[in-house]
This record gives structure tokens, C-alpha cells and sequence, in this order.
């Protein structure tokens, strides 16, 4: 019987300690997705003040995100003045 008891809890061990590492790599992807959109953002800052040239590969995508900046932009902007009318 204590052989049982031993392997049980070396399974839950065992278990304890992925489960450790399955929050320590989300809160690590956390991180890297933080970084990612700082790192974006001023990737395109740069690109838009024309302090960085931006590779031909990449061109779509900052071009796709200038677009959305300004939708969103224009969507605020309609908040704002729904906001502001009174009833």
C-alpha cells in the first residue's frame, strides 16, 4: 500500500510542477505580447516620423495600420460627440 501512496504522490508532484510551468510560459506570453506592442508602436512611430526605412515586406502592414488608427480615430471622435448631446 505505501507503494501506492508514494506513487500517487509523486504524481501529483509531478502534476503540481506542470501545472507551475503552464502559468509561469502564460505569464511569459503575456510579457512577449506586451513587448510586441510596444515594439510596434514604435516601429511605426519611427516609420511615420521617417527615421526608419520600412522593409517592402513589412509596407502592408504599416499601411494597414495607419488605416485602422484612423477608423479609430473617426470612431472615437462619434463617441465623443454622442456622448456630448443631451437628451
Amino acid at each position: 500500500m505505501s507503494n501506492w501512496l508514494e506513487a500517487l504522490r509523486d504524481r501529483v508532484v509531478v502534476r503540481s510542477q506542470v501545472g507551475k510551468r503552464k502559468l509561469d510560459a502564460a505569464f511569459t506570453r503575456r510579457q512577449l505580447d506586451r513587448k510586441l506592442v510596444v515594439l510596434g508602436e514604435r516601429f511605426l512611430r519611427l516609420a511615420r516620423q521617417g527615421r526608419l526605412s520600412v522593409p517592402q515586406d513589412v509596407a502592408d502592414l504599416v499601411s494597414e495600420a495607419r488605416e485602422l488608427e484612423e477608423t479609430l480615430e473617426r470612431q472615437q471622435q462619434e463617441i465623443a460627440a454622442l456622448e456630448s448631446e443631451k437628451v
